[in-house]
């Protein structure tokens, strides 16, 4: 399913697996807005990527990031 993204509205939410911490999230390529998966999508569930990687012990870098897609 194709979503856009609650936050900015200007890109499609894509499915990711963090590597370095083995968690699924949905994040918007645009606004680097994230849920983690389980978390309903909505503008007042986000978390912001870089600040959810630094307070995990992580740069804020998409090498972390394995792109699952746009459907699931």
């Amino acid at each position: 399913m194709k979503t856009i993204c609650p936050r900015c509205e200007q890109s499609w939410l894509e499915r990711a697996y963090i590597k370095s911490i083995g968690q699924v999230i949905f994040i918007c390529e645009e606004c680097e807005a994230m849920w983690e998966e389980g978390t309903i999508l909505e503008l007042s569930t986000f978390k912001d990527y870089g600040t959810y990687m630094e307070a995990k012990g992580y740069d804020s870098s998409w090498n972390h990031l394995d792109l699952m897609g746009l459907e699931w």
